[in-house]
């Protein structure tokens, strides 16, 4: 098992499809865009285990419907933070609006909404989840 030092950062995102059957990205809204949710990691644990930790005090979702799609690395703020992308399918939500719970201050957004948000990021490689 590998554990992060303490005080450092790592954010994930969750892709559920909308009506549409296009993929919507989890955001926080910002004074000049989004940012990722983010949390620090905790002694002794996981950055995986701190992500999954904090999606569960954000959105209403069933961890076992949760799938890692992918882990990538963004710096931000010359800090590299690890990226976990999740997949939720759930076919009892008939939409994204349903998980979020009240005062939790994020959004459902498009790709093409946070693509400044994604360049300021500086997601290493070329991100997978861009492509679905």
């Amino acid at each position: 098992m590998i554990l992060i030092k303490e005080n450092h950062y790592v954010a994930s995102t969750v892709l559920v499809k909308d009506a549409d059957g296009r993929y919507v990205f989890l955001v926080r809204k910002e004074e000049n865009g989004y940012s990722f949710p983010s949390t620090l990691v905790e002694p002794k644990k996981t950055g995986l285990a701190c992500v999954i930790g904090r999606l569960k005090e954000l959105v209403n979702i069933k961890i076992e419907n949760l799938e890692l799609n992918e882990l990538t690395n963004a710096v931000v703020n010359d800090n590299r933070i690890p990226l976990f992308v999740f997949i939720y399918e759930d076919e009892n939500v008939s939409s994204p609006s349903e998980l979020l719970m009240e005062d939790s201050g994020l959004s459902w957004v498009h790709s093409e909404n946070i693509m400044s948000t994604l360049e300021e990021w500086k997601i290493s490689g070329v991100p997978q989840f861009l492509l679905m």
